[in-house]
């Protein structure tokens, strides 16, 4: 049936306008409500945990004056090197992320044709200081590289190497020019047979050090690394926790440990080797292994290019597409996480079967992630002081939930990491 009761109307008049204006005010009480309620970061606030041995970041290099100068000192900035490259490469390597030459081919170029390309260098013996002149990008010296296995003219025994790595030191502090100093290592990581007594003293000399061990790619390697004491029961060598190891060896050389800045090597091809079994390292093997040092607490990394696999030449960043590619992928992601990489890490157990390193930057925890060795799922336990449901999976554009103070991911090999943030 019809009704004939008129339908209440909101009118033209003052009435109307009255109704509209509560109508927006309901609105945007609304709005403000939710907007209100949104969790944002506080840049300022970070967790009561205990923390980390550290080097101290970037300030670390404000007490050598050309890498202050030259933006060492910047949070944004994280080493990336290449050994002894060819100073006509300087450009090409610069366009896939690396920064710095620890030692420049000394071919009859000039060091400012390399750092013109804006590459900083670490120059070695062969060149002067006449030829390295002031140059602001020259920003160290690499004093030897292996002196603690023999090499760069390091003879005799441990002591008498040690002797040799002092005459090095003394000549570049010589200069008085406001350039660290850097020495790479070798087999002395092991405490075994090379440098069992003198390692720490070695490294005492120095600001900064490097390591390599090529576990991925040489089977003799992967021996000596189980030789020795230090090496974790049950672990593979043939693995990106290798790296790490190297990275946390290192640190236990220096005075107080973790103090000084160490940078490990990864190998890009098949680093001259001719045994049985070498082979050349995979895109995800690189990948794991720098990760694997990160989240050890590398302060850089840096490559050995030159190769030996009979397929990409001598030097396998400039021309092997595989490896530049990997290389290239890698340092993006490196250089983006540079001010997370560049604080302090902090201690917590997320759990089982796990390696981590948990970072605090800018009113969020960074969470850097790889496996102990193994695959498949693994639980991640939070701090308490993490105020969001839900982990932002960095550079994978995908989320997960958390529940009960945790959450699961996957690790497809042993190579996989993961970097997750999360509002604190």
């Amino acid at each position: 049936m019809r009704s004939n009761r008129r339908q209440p109307s909101v009118g033209s008049g003052p009435g109307r306008r009255a109704w509209a204006v509560r109508v927006v005010t309901m609105f945007l009480s609304i709005l403000v409500a939710a907007c209100s309620s949104e969790i944002v970061p506080n840049p300022s606030v970070t967790l009561s945990l205990p923390r980390e041995d550290w080097w101290g970041g970037p300030s670390y290099y404000a007490s050598f004056p050309k890498a202050s100068a030259s933006g060492w000192t910047d949070p944004t900035f994280f080493p990336i090197a290449v050994f002894h490259g060819k100073p006509e490469d300087a450009a090409s390597l610069r366009s896939i992320g690396i920064n710095t030459y620890m030692g420049a081919e000394h071919d009859g170029s000039t060091m400012s044709s390399v750092t013109a390309t804006g590459m900083f260098v670490l120059a070695q013996s062969e060149w002067t200081a006449a030829e390295v002149g002031d140059d602001a990008k020259v920003v160290g010296w690499n004093i030897s590289d292996e002196c603690d296995m023999g090499y760069s003219g390091c003879t005799g025994d441990e002591y008498a190497q040690l002797a040799r790595q002092r005459r090095y030191a003394a000549a570049a502090r010589a200069h008085e020019d406001g350039r660290f100093l850097q020495a790479n290592f070798g087999n002395g990581v092991l405490g075994t047979f090379w440098s069992k007594n003198t390692m720490a003293d070695h490294v005492g000399l120095v600001d900064v050090t490097s390591v390599d061990k090529y576990a991925y790619t040489s089977p003799h390697v992967r021996e000596i690394l189980t030789a020795s004491p230090n090496w974790p029961q049950g672990m593979s060598p043939g693995s990106a926790g290798a790296y790490g190891w190297l990275q946390t060896r290192m640190a236990t050389f220096s005075n107080p440990p973790g103090s000084k800045p160490n940078w490990v090597f990864v190998e890009t091809a098949m680093p001259y080797l001719t045994e049985a079994g070498a082979s050349s390292i995979t895109p995800d093997q690189l990948e794991g292994a720098v990760w694997s040092a990160l989240i050890r607490g590398a302060a850089g990394i840096a490559y050995f290019q030159h190769n030996n696999n009979g397929t990409c030449g001598n030097y396998s960043l400039m021309t092997c597409d595989s490896a530049r590619a990997a290389v290239a992928k890698v340092n993006s992601q490196v250089q983006q996480l540079a001010p997370v990489l560049n604080t302090q890490s902090q201690k917590w157990d997320f759990g089982a079967g796990l390696a981590t390193a948990l970072k605090v930057h800018d009113g969020y925890a960074y969470v850097l992630a790889m496996t102990d060795g193994g695959t498949g799922e693994r639980t991640f336990a939070l701090p308490t002081g993490l105020r969001g449901n839900s982990v932002e999976v960095v550079g994978e554009g995908r989320t997960l939930a958390v529940s009960n103070g945790a959450f699961t991911d996957t690790f497809a090999t042993e190579a996989t990491h993961h970097v997750y943030r999360i509002i604190i």
